[in-house]
């Protein structure tokens, strides 16, 4: 009851997340859509990921990564689940979208496609029809950086990829090593399975 307080509370440390009406959130998303991966060099060939519809600008929300609310504790966490993303660490809660979840869960990681992630997770504030906050994980384009150089965002057709963090391909280390040059070939490095965003 407490955690779900929290979860429903703004406070002074969560008062900068981006704030939403859930009124204007569309589902299914029109800014989007779950594309075939097709060519045979993607590192997820023969599965599927999520491409722009619309041009989205450095630091522009895309959408909201929707899941399953759950603690992590053992009889509550699908051990098998690829798509368990991490709501709050301090309050043990994670959302898991294998079996209820948007076209968020079809985002893949950049290692492999890109040189870097051209989208992150970030915490946000979502206003219900009952006026309640409530707080959910959205996906924004990447800010441009001291460097200037995501100036670009996401163009229309452009795959939309994150970061699963370093703390996943640990955990998958003896199944897959991530290549770091781009789009490297299946033959060398066999199938890749759709994998959980983070821990």
């Amino acid at each position: 009851a407490i955690a779900l307080k929290i979860l429903n509370t703004p406070t002074a440390a969560t008062a900068s997340f981006t704030r939403f009406s859930a009124d204007a959130l569309s589902f299914p998303n029109p800014d989007v859509r779950i594309v075939p991966l097709n060519d045979p060099d993607h590192p997820a060939h023969g599965q599927y990921g999520l491409a722009a519809m619309k041009h989205f600008h450095p630091g522009n929300f895309i959408l909201p990564y929707i899941g399953r609310l759950h603690t992590n504790k053992p009889e509550d966490t699908d051990p098998d689940s690829e798509y368990d993303i991490s709501l709050d660490r301090d309050l043990d809660l994670a959302q898991d979208a294998a079996k209820s979840g948007n076209e968020a869960r079809f985002i893949n990681d950049y290692r492999g496609i890109a040189d870097a992630p051209n989208a992150e997770f970030r915490d946000i504030w979502v206003q219900t029809a009952e006026k309640k906050w409530e707080r959910w994980i959205g996906i924004f384009t990447v800010t441009t950086g001291k460097s200037g150089m995501r100036k670009n965002g996401i163009r229309p057709g452009e795959e939309i990829l994150v970061s699963y963090g370093k703390g996943f391909w640990k955990d998958k280390k003896d199944e897959w090593v991530p290549p770091k040059k781009k789009y490297p070939t299946q033959e060398k490095h066999g199938n890749v399975r759709r994998a959980r965003v983070r821990k």
